[in-house]
């Protein structure tokens, strides 16, 4: 005598339900955990191209008497704010050897290209387009920084120096035959080089920051506007800004303490011409949702 086949049972309705919310659990578990694993997988890469850039202007240094580089070099006049310009990047780059485009012949580049080291992976401006014009600056034509050559992110903090100096930072430019907005010094008048930021990360085009910039309000693509909830300084996406200091190396850090510390190196000489200018950029600091929320 034959047996009876067995029945194959399916699941009920309810049995599935059960199984989608399981997974719909879990997903809302795991979700922010894969987030968070990546922005701190970015912040990591972040420091990393923070301390090969802070190494390679440290290097520079050495083979050049301890003095700083040129922020700008200008041979022209006429050339100011164009691509016909080169920089700092240009005197970091044959030490890392890894991002930024040829001169070419000063014209500028229309789209984006090769960031290799200079390119910071928390920076969403990176290669933004630069046609709109602000702060008086006209626009060099084409994305990225003020060269259109390099993405914008990393740039150098033109207050370093000014406590010690009191008439203005160890940066300055090259406009035809003659030093600008400022003189190079030497990395050896600094007080505190190992808690004096030499680079950070911003969200504007051009290729210097100070202080201030942690309060000014930006758009999230990197043009000055208010109100808006982002700053001109890009931060590290955890209330902090990854810095690297004149020593060489490179840390993320809250930005108040930087401010609280004056890292910047600028904000005691401030106060004394300023009085009350510290606490004017805490407040400012404050009133972008950025750095806050």
């Amino acid at each position: 005598m034959k047996k009876p086949l067995s029945q194959s049972r399916a699941f009920t309705l309810i049995e599935l339900l059960v199984v989608i919310a399981i997974i719909a659990i879990l997903a809302a578990i795991l979700f922010p955990v894969f987030a968070q694993a990546k922005a701190a997988a970015k912040r990591t890469s972040d420091l990393s191209n923070n301390k090969q850039i802070g190494t390679s202007l440290v290097m520079y240094a050495t083979d050049n008497d301890d003095l700083t580089p040129l922020l700008r070099i200008v041979e022209n006049s006429a050339d100011w704010w164009t691509p016909k310009m080169t920089s700092w990047k240009d005197a970091a780059q044959p030490y890392v050897k890894n991002g930024g485009r040829p001169f070419n012949n000063g014209l500028p580049y229309t789209t984006p290209g090769n960031g290799g080291v200079f390119q910071s992976p928390v920076n969403e401006a990176a290669w933004s387009d630069v046609s709109p014009i602000y702060w008086g600056i006209p626009s060099p034509g084409g994305p990225g920084d003020e060269t259109t050559r390099f993405p914008r992110g990393y740039v150098l903090n033109h207050g370093a120096g000014i406590n010690e100096r009191k008439n203005g930072g160890i940066f300055a430019d090259w406009e035809v035959n003659t030093l600008a907005n400022g003189s190079p010094g030497s990395v050896t008048q600094l007080d505190q080089p190992a808690n004096t930021i030499i680079l950070a990360n911003s969200r504007i085009m051009l290729i210097s920051t100070a202080a201030d910039f942690l309060g000014f309000q930006c758009t999230q693509n990197g043009i000055p506007a208010s109100p808006n909830p982002f700053s001109c300084t890009q931060p590290a996406g955890n209330h902090a800004v990854t810095v690297a200091f004149f020593d060489g190396h490179a840390k993320n850090i809250p930005v108040m303490q930087t401010v609280a510390q004056d890292m910047w190196d600028e904000l005691t000489q401030e106060e004394v011409t300023n009085p009350g200018h510290k606490q004017g950029l805490i407040n400012a600091i404050n009133a972008i949702p950025e750095w806050t929320k």
